[in-house]
């Protein structure tokens, strides 16, 4: 079962598993901090669950090439990214079954903070409650859920599962 634990454990988690890198995303693409839990990827894109979110069921979609600005991402590349996060959103929906699922970008010109980072991604996010709000969710103030490896890798597992269902209600074109 996923464990609520503090802002400051969690920050302090992440420098043990990995410092601070010059860019988290990175880090996490290149395996460098800590287990890296992919739904999808590609040469292009990588889909993957971070491990310490404010909604347990989040996914993060990101280009796999170091990119921090809206200017320095290809349109084709940015569509995919978007297109691989609505399609983790339709995902969501069918597998967690949230009352609704924010996405959203959140980059950061000041460097590394929690929940953001200055390498362009995508969060798409499950809610639960008719009442959540966008600073109750990007928020680590009221802490961060956490889970084991096995639970993790279940998880994992049933979203990459089903990250290649045709899913009946999709545009026939898109993805």
């Amino acid at each position: 079962m996923p464990t609520l634990i503090t802002r400051d454990e969690a920050l302090e988690q992440i420098r043990r598993d990995g410092g601070s890198p010059p860019c988290l995303m990175c880090a996490i693409r290149d395996r460098r901090v800590g287990a890296t839990y992919a739904v999808f990827e590609d040469e292009d894109v990588l889909v993957f669950l971070p491990r310490f979110v404010r909604r347990w069921g989040h996914v993060v979609v990101m280009p796999r090439r170091h990119v921090v600005t809206y200017r320095g991402i290809e349109p084709a590349l940015w569509a995919r990214v978007n297109a691989d996060a609505h399609h983790a959103a339709r995902m969501l929906e069918r597998v967690r079954q949230p009352v609704r699922t924010y996405i959203t970008s959140t980059g950061s010109s000041a460097g590394e903070l929690t929940q953001t980072s200055m390498h362009l991604h995508v969060h798409v996010i499950p809610l639960y409650d008719n009442l959540d709000r966008p600073a109750d969710v990007f928020s680590w103030q009221a802490g961060v859920w956490v889970a084991e490896h096995d639970e993790w890798e279940a998880l994992r597992a049933e979203y990459a599962a089903e990250w290649t269902v045709v899913d009946p209600g999709a545009d026939p074109g898109g993805g």
